[in-house]
Parts: structure tokens; C-alpha cells; sequence
């Protein structure tokens, strides 16, 4: 609903509502379940926000706006303060980043030995993914250095940084761990 100025009252414009329904109601009974349980073992205070926070986002890959406003409702927060926690860590996201992670090193050393190449080759793949799929299997990332300068430029498939990557390269790297992600398994 927009006012006699012209703005627009957040909780009637559909930005924490995006799942549909209205607040936590909308909420499977499951998660709000796993909430309480991660707000019970957590640290008392905001020095539990972010302990809850990474449980939810490794349970569902994602901390959706529908579950920020109940994790704000159970600490007394507003919805802002949690999506301001949400936005500011990397590890965080409201959107589902997929199951295979590949970081693309955006460092000084990197970007000059050719790692936008590499960010052009897993751009390609994502969007190759997401046309055959439908679903977000593969999240490009670009971390600000992997600590390996000197061998760049660099990539990070899951957990492990790959030094020296060409685009080939790296796209055959992605294509061996989609697979695995088809499989069940998966470079996570």
C-alpha cells in the first residue's frame, strides 16, 4: 500500500512476503520446529543470531525471507537487523546458491593473470545448468583472494582452491562435479 508520499509499507509490499501467505503461519511446521530447536541451543542474545542463522542455511541451502522474519520475531529483532546479518556474510544468502560452489579469485594477481575468463567459462556453465535443469545446482562466487597469488589465476570448486585454471580447464572441472551432483554426490 503506498501513502499520501508515495512510499510503500514494507510488510504489505511483498518483500519479506515473496513466499506467499502471511508471516510464520506460512511456515511448514517442520521449520518453525528446526527454528525453535537452533534458537534453544544457541547462545542467549544476538551472540546466537549467527550460530542460527548458518544452521538454517546448511538445512535448506538458503535463509528465505519467510524464515528471517521468524528468526527475527524469536529474538526480538527486526526483520531488517536479520536481513542486514543475512546480507553481510558471505556465507548467507536468501536465495538458493545451489548444491556445487565455484569461486572465481577476484584478487589484483588473479584478475591480472586472465581470472575473468574463468568467470566468463563458469557464467556460462551456470546458465547452461539452470537451462537444462531448471534448478540451482552450480553458485558462482567471487571471493576477494584465495591466498594463492603467485600460481593464479585461481578457482575454488567446494573446498578446494585450484591454482593455475584455465577456462577449459575449469569447465571440465565443473562438468566432472555436476555429474557427481546428479550422482548424490557432489564437490561441496
Amino acid at each position: 500500500m503506498v501513502d499520501e508520499h508515495g512510499w510503500t509499507d514494507v510488510a504489505e509490499s511483498g518483500f519479506f512476503g515473496a513466499e506467499g501467505g502471511d508471516g510464520a503461519d506460512a511456515l511448514d511446521p517442520a521449520v518453525v520446529a528446526l527454528v525453535d530447536e537452533l534458537v534453544a541451543a544457541a547462545p542467549a542474545g544476538r551472540e546466537g543470531l549467527l550460530p542460527v542463522l548458518l544452521g538454517l542455511q546448511t538445512a535448506f541451502d538458503r535463509v528465505s525471507w519467510r524464515v528471517q522474519e521468524l528468526v527475527a520475531d524469536r529474538f526480538g529483532l527486526s526483520p531488517a537487523q536479520v536481513a542486514g546479518m543475512v546480507s553481510f556474510y558471505p556465507e548467507l544468502s536468501p536465495e538458493r546458491r545451489g548444491r556445487l560452489r565455484i569461486g572465481v579469485c577476484a584478487g589484483t594477481g588473479c584478475w591480472l593473470a586472465g581470472s575473468d575468463g574463468l568467470l566468463d567459462e563458469a557464467t556460462r556453465q551456470l546458465h547452461t545448468d539452470r537451462a537444462a535443469i531448471g534448478e540451482p545446482r552450480l553458485a558462482v562466487e567471487r571471493p576477494s583472494c584465495l591466498g594463492i597469488c603467485g600460481v593464479g589465476p585461481a578457482a575454488l570448486t567446494g573446498e578446494r582452491a585450484r591454482p593455475a585454471t584455465s577456462p577449459s580447464g575449469l569447465g571440465r572441472l565443473i562438468a566432472e562435479a555436476l555429474a557427481g551432483v546428479r550422482g548424490g554426490g557432489g564437490d561441496r
